[in-house]
C-alpha cells in the first residue's frame, strides 16, 4: 500500500520452487514499478530471507502532484538465476498523500485511551489507528519467513464528514504501554482499481499507562434521618474503574471524612450524628487509581 512517500511491501513467500524443490536461502526477491502503461522497470532486488518491511521509497515527481496509477511486480530467482516469471501487477496511487496527524497525544480515563491531534481542513476517508503492545514478546519463525509482529489493535474513524481530532481506544488499561500509530487515508480509484492513499504514519509511544482521570462526580445524594443516624443514598457512576466513595461532613466546624475506606454501594449510614444537630453532607467517587472526583452538591439534614 501507499504511505506518504514510500509504497510499503507484504509478501509471502512460496516453500518450493516451481520444480517442486525447497526455495533456496540464495534466493532473491526483485521488485519492478510501471507509471500507467510504461514498462515496469526493476526497483527493489534483495536476497528472499530479508523481506521484512520491504519499501519503495518514490521519487519526487510520483510521490507528489496529480494522482497517477503505478503498478508493480514481484518474481523470485533462485540461485541460478532462473525465475517462474512476474507476478501479476498490484495497483497502487501515486500523487499527493493526505498530511500526517500532529501533535498526537493520549490521555488515560474512565473510557479508555482518548487519544487526539491537531484537525485537518483537508478531504480524506479515514483516520486509521493500529495498537501494538511492544513489550509483549515476539514469536520467531524461520528465517524464510516474516518475523510475527505483536498483535495489532485496529481501529477505524471515518472522517467523511470532517476531521474528528481524535478518537477512543476503549480496551487500552492502566499499567500497559501501548505503541500507536496513525495516518489519514483517502479512497481512490485508478485504472478501474480502488486503492487506498495513506499519509505518513505518526506514532506515539504512551510508556506505561497510570489513568490520572477522576471519575464523574456523584450525583442525586439524598439525606433521611431516623432514630440511629442518617441514612444517605445517591446514584451510583457509570465508569467500569470506580472503586467505591467517600463522604463527608460538616457542621457549624469543620469539615470532616466519615469513612477511611471507600465504601463500595451507593448508600452510607452515619450513626454517628448527635441528635438535635444539622448536617451538611458531601459524596465524591474514587476509582481503583485513587483518582477522586470533586463534591457533590450537598445536602443537610438534623439528627432527631
Amino acid at each position: 500500500m501507499r504511505q506518504g512517500g514510500r509504497t510499503l511491501f507484504h509478501l509471502t513467500l512460496p516453500k518450493a520452487t516451481t520444480d517442486g524443490e525447497p526455495l533456496d536461502r540464495d534466493s532473491h526477491v526483485e521488485i519492478c514499478r510501471a507509471e500507467g502503461t510504461e514498462e515496469c522497470r526493476p526497483v527493489i532486488r534483495i536476497p528472499a530471507s530479508q523481506i521484512n518491511d520491504l519499501q519503495d521509497t518514490l521519487p519526487q515527481g510520483l510521490a507528489t502532484g496529480s494522482l497517477v496509477d503505478l503498478h508493480y511486480r514481484v518474481r523470485i530467482t533462485n540461485a541460478q538465476g532462473r525465475a517462474a516469471g512476474w507476478s501479476n501487477p498490484v495497483t497502487v496511487a501515486g500523487g499527493n498523500a493526505p498530511e500526517p496527524p500532529q501533535n498526537l497525544k493520549a490521555e488515560l480515563g474512565g473510557e479508555g485511551l482518548v487519544l487526539r491531534w491537531t484537525p485537518s481542513a483537508a478531504s480524506f476517508d479515514q483516520v486509521r489507528i493500529v495498537r501494538t503492545e511492544p513489550d509483549k514478546p515476539k514469536q520467531k519463525k524461520s528465517p524464510m519467513d516474516r518475523q510475527d509482529s505483536p498483535a495489532e489493535t485496529v481501529l477505524a474513524v471515518s472522517a467523511t464528514q470532517g476531521d474528528p481530532g481524535g478518537a477512543v481506544d476503549p480496551t487500552a488499561q492502566a499499567g500497559q504501554r501501548y505503541l500507536y500509530r496513525v495516518e489519514r487515508r483517502r479512497n481512490v480509484k485508478l485504472a478501474g482499481v480502488d486503492t487506498v492513499l495513506g499519509s505518513q504514519m505518526t506514532e506515539l509511544d504512551t510508556g506505561v499507562l497510570r489513568d490520572t482521570i477522576p471519575p464523574a462526580v456523584p450525583q442525586s445524594l439524598e439525606a433521611l434521618a431516623s432514630e440511629t443516624g442518617i441514612s444517605l443514598s445517591w446514584q451510583p457512576g457509570t465508569e467500569p474503574d470506580i472503586a467505591g466513595y467517600v463522604v463527608y461532613r460538616a457542621d457549624d466546624n469543620s469539615e470532616v471524612r466519615l469513612n477511611p475506606v471507600p465504601v463500595a454501594s451507593p448508600q452510607f449510614a452515619d450513626t454517628t450524628a448527635v441528635k438535635g444537630r444539622r448536617y451538611r453532607y458531601r459524596i465524591t467517587a474514587v476509582d481503583r487509581m485513587g483518582n477522586e472526583s470533586g463534591k457533590s452538591e450537598p445536602v443537610t439534614e438534623e439528627m432527631r
